[in-house]
């Protein structure tokens, strides 16, 4: 009976997972270039950070016919352009960053800054010096595991 029911739940996360990956969810909304309110014929798309570890901040891509663009949301070179350098107009430039999607990737992008602030005062140092902190979580953890096997009983492993 406990065989059948983590076989359950196991196939039940494995459809979620499944579908949260087809269905994509902010990476491939971002792939859509969207039109530009207020500035005929131009496009525009804000999109996440990539993981190639290149360009891994917030950034917009804009673009009308030839003229292609992109930068960050902090205004540095996003793919080797910025918008200036590939002759999007100022006019333009300011209506894409009045839009409710910059400001949004804008405010993603200071929470993440602050999150690698964080993560770069951790270090190998601080593991090294403090290790009964991780020796003590990894202790508890194992102790947990090893009690529920046993409250499970013999059922469990020879079932």
């Amino acid at each position: 009976m406990l065989k059948k029911i983590f076989v359950g739940i196991m196939i039940f996360c494995l459809t979620i997972t499944s579908c949260l990956v087809i269905g994509g969810g902010e990476a491939s909304a971002s792939g859509q270039m969207k039109p530009l309110p207020g500035a005929p014929g131009w496009k525009y798309r804000v999109d996440g950070p990539h993981v190639d570890g290149v360009n891994n901040d917030w950034h917009v891509h804009v673009e009308k016919g030839s003229i292609k663009g992109a930068e960050t949301v902090k205004g540095g070179e996003s793919h080797n352009k910025t918008l200036s350098s590939a002759g999007v107009p100022k006019t333009v430039q300011k209506k894409v960053k009045e839009t409710s999607e910059y400001k949004r990737a804008l405010e993603k992008q200071k929470k993440l800054d602050k999150e690698r602030d964080k993560a770069s005062k951790f270090s190998w140092k601080t593991i090294i010096i403090k290790p009964y902190i991780y020796l003590a979580a990894v202790a508890t953890a194992a102790g947990l595991t090893v009690w529920q096997i046993i409250k499970a009983g013999p059922r469990f492993i020879f079932a």
